[in-house]
């Protein structure tokens, strides 16, 4: 067991009205010098900070859904190139090989171009 309770390290999260309660997480190091995090309500008279968008009038925040990069677009999807859908024929370029280097050889031993 560790310090939240069960076995995996995992903690639980409610349901119900204590699913809203505001909670502070701290960074705390075991004797390994292993991170994690310890949860604690966060006092009721702490004020939250308010982010705002500071410079330019016409940015703000949009209020839609998010981007979501494992969702599939075709529009988005770049178009892939199939290349080459012609099949090679293994036994023809065996049979090319060994004749390249048959003649190679033959000029290696000076036998020349002649075939027979």
């Amino acid at each position: 067991m560790n310090r939240s309770g069960n076995k995996k390290g995992i903690e639980e999260k409610p349901v119900g009205p204590e699913a809203n309660r505001r909670r502070v997480g701290m960074i705390v190091h075991d004797e390994r010098g292993m991170a994690s995090v310890e949860w604690h309500d966060a006092p009721t008279d702490e004020e939250r900070p308010v982010l705002e968008i500071l410079g330019n009038p016409k940015l703000a925040v949009q209020d839609e859904a998010s981007y979501d990069p494992y969702s599939r677009h075709s529009a988005s999807l770049p178009k892939l190139n199939p290349g080459n859908t012609t099949r090679t024929d293994l036994r023809k370029l065996s049979e090319w090989i060994k004749m390249k280097r048959e003649l190679e050889e033959r000029k290696l031993r000076g036998g020349g171009d002649d075939e027979g």
